[in-house]
C-alpha cells in the first residue's frame, strides 16, 4: 500500500467508521468519517474498507502527523 506521507512522522492514529442509510450513502458515510478525523485533529486518512450494504459503512485510519 502506498502512502503520500511519512508514517514515521505520525505520533498517533485512530480507527473511525462512517455509516449512512440515505440516498447519497457512500459520500455521506465518508464525510462522517472525515468529520470524526477532523475532530480528532487528524491530518491524513487511509480508507480500509467500504461495505455497500444497508447501511453503507466505511472504515478508515486517521493519522495525526507532523506537517
Amino acid at each position: 500500500m502506498a502512502y503520500d506521507f511519512e508514517v514515521t512522522h505520525c505520533d498517533s492514529f485512530a480507527i473511525v467508521t462512517g455509516v449512512s442509510r440515505r440516498e447519497n450513502n457512500l459520500d455521506e458515510a465518508k464525510d462522517s468519517a472525515i468529520a470524526q478525523g477532523e475532530q480528532l485533529g487528524g491530518t491524513h486518512i487511509v480508507w480500509l474498507q467500504t461495505d455497500m450494504g444497508d447501511p453503507t459503512k466505511v472504515v478508515a485510519v486517521i493519522y495525526k502527523c507532523q506537517i
